[in-house]
């Protein structure tokens, strides 16, 4: 019976890691990121090796440019992936947001130049 109850015991929460990222900020990364991941898959090249080499030009960049470390955004990551509620929430907004900058996107396309 000790067994059993001590095995349903919930896992803790792990520590916050040093220079968590913020939710806002992870959103703004993510979104890039997706953005950055769609912009690769249009791209046609044969060797997969490239679009790899790509891709990782690609996120550097966006590591510059939110002003965060690779390691920082991958220690974020996990942690947030440890709370399934809150890695909801935060993929909730970017995919909102996602398809709010695909909406706008295609009413671009549907104005009309004189």
């Amino acid at each position: 019976m000790i067994l059993l109850i001590s095995g349903c015991r919930q896992e803790e929460a792990p520590p916050k890691p040093k220079g968590l990222i913020s939710e806002n900020k992870m959103i703004s990364f993510l979104i890039d990121l997706h953005i950055a991941e769609a912009k690769v898959g249009y791209i046609k090249v044969k060797d997969r090796d490239s679009l790899e080499i790509i891709f990782r030009n690609y996120e550097q960049s966006l590591f510059e440019k939110h002003n965060i470390s690779d390691s920082a955004y991958y220690k974020s990551y996990e942690y947030y992936l440890a709370d399934m509620e809150k890695m909801h929430e935060i993929y909730t907004s970017v995919v909102d947001s996602l398809s709010v900058l695909n909406s706008m996107e295609k009413n671009k396309e549907l104005v009309i130049i004189d």
